[in-house]
């Protein structure tokens, strides 16, 4: 391997409960009430993504949910906080050579609000939510962080969290590696290695094959 590409939310930021919660309170406010399954249906996904997905079912205002979403979003991001061992791990492939780059469905500015609340090590690339039409499942994200950093898919290893997000890796032809801090994981069965930690040896044992 050569470079490992990381998800933000649910992997370095434990802030997909921000992500979940603050679309079920809008869409409360609107008068729909998600089942716990659909609320998982949100994990690791865009509201551009889900809210096409929920309108095959509900009829609501979409302007109307994505302003009263983006709100609560917003309050419950404060209280967001960064996974324990994510730097570290970041920094230890650094220091082994390994090329490290940020692949996610959030916006851009969110992207930088993190790097900058959290305090985030310097990435040799982004691929944020504006450089994808087809976002994940869709392998689209990876394959073009492969490309910005000029490497064959297979000699690049993701770090997932989500269903979505494990799926994309897969189909971009990746290793992929499955933390489990937001799906159990007999939900990321697709992934080539499942940790419950990102101090988990297996990691680096796996990323050097």
């Amino acid at each position: 391997m050569k470079a490992v590409l990381f998800d933000l939310d649910g992997v370095i930021v434990d802030s997909e409960f921000a992500n979940v919660g603050s679309a079920v309170r809008a869409f409360l406010d609107l008068g729909i009430r998600l089942s716990d399954k659909e609320k998982k249906l949100i994990i690791g996904r865009h509201p551009a993504d889900y809210t096409k997905a929920f309108a095959e079912k509900y009829s609501f205002d979409r302007e109307k949910f994505i302003s009263r979403r983006n709100r609560y979003y917003d309050e419950m991001y404060r209280k967001a906080k960064i996974y324990p061992f994510a730097k570290q791990l970041i920094a230890r492939l650094k220091k082994h050579g390994f090329l490290i780059a940020l692949v996610t469905s959030a916006p851009r500015f969110m992207v930088k609000r993190s790097k900058t609340m959290f305090k985030l090590p310097d990435f040799d690339i982004f691929v944020t939510f504006e450089d994808a039409v087809r976002r994940k499942p869709a392998p689209d994200v990876y394959l073009l962080a492969a490309k910005r950093l000029k490497l064959k898919p297979k000699d690049c290893a993701v770090i997932e969290d989500s269903i979505p997000g494990v799926e994309a890796a897969t189909n971009a032809g990746m290793t992929c590696i499955a933390v489990a801090n937001t799906n159990p994981a007999s939900k990321l069965k697709k992934a080539n290695l499942i940790v419950k930690r990102l101090n988990d040896e297996r990691i680096m044992k796996y990323v050097n094959l």
